[in-house]
């Protein structure tokens, strides 16, 4: 059993998985509408992990007994203008969802609920590795001098798997 207010804390979390792969798949849009189709497929695999994300939380209230809720997914009302601008967005929104996880790990801790601070750890050192992606990735595009580094920049960030 997971208490009350942690519990309400971890729904919040599946929301704002199943939000961020609303916000991965409007940035995903939003390049292949432009023609970059490596910046889309970048953006459609993180949609992708969000959402398996939200589904590891789902499995992991089912298995501690509670009934999850995942809540309305919102509008992503997100202003897409170019590369640049929407990689940064995304590591801003990265940084959201690291804050978010670290409050429920802090929680955890407080309510002494060790299942869940163990079970929320691993996606504590995902984020970091998630900021820390992103935040490469907007140093390399500001980096950019040309159309073509952009090009080459599509290139590889399409070859991900």
């Amino acid at each position: 059993m997971i208490e009350k207010n942690l519990l309400k804390k971890i729904n919040e979390q599946i929301k704002l998985e199943l939000d961020s792969a609303h916000i991965y798949l409007a940035m995903s849009i939003h390049f292949d509408a432009a023609g970059w189709a490596g910046f889309a497929r970048w953006m459609y695999i993180q949609c992708q992990e969000e959402r398996e994300h939200a589904k590891q939380l789902i499995d992991y209230v089912i298995t501690r007994g509670e009934k999850p809720e995942i809540g309305a997914v919102a509008d992503p009302k997100v202003k897409l203008e170019g590369v640049t601008p929407v990689f940064e967005m995304a590591y801003e929104h990265e940084c959201k969802v690291s804050k978010s996880i670290n409050e429920i790990v802090a929680l955890a801790i407080e309510k002494k609920d060790f299942a869940t601070e163990n079970f929320f750890r691993t996606f504590v050192n995902e984020q970091v590795e998630e900021e820390a992606t992103v935040a490469g990735i907007v140093d390399k595009l500001k980096l950019a001098s040309s159309e073509a580094s952009f090009l080459i920049m599509d290139a590889r960030l399409g070859e991900r798997k």
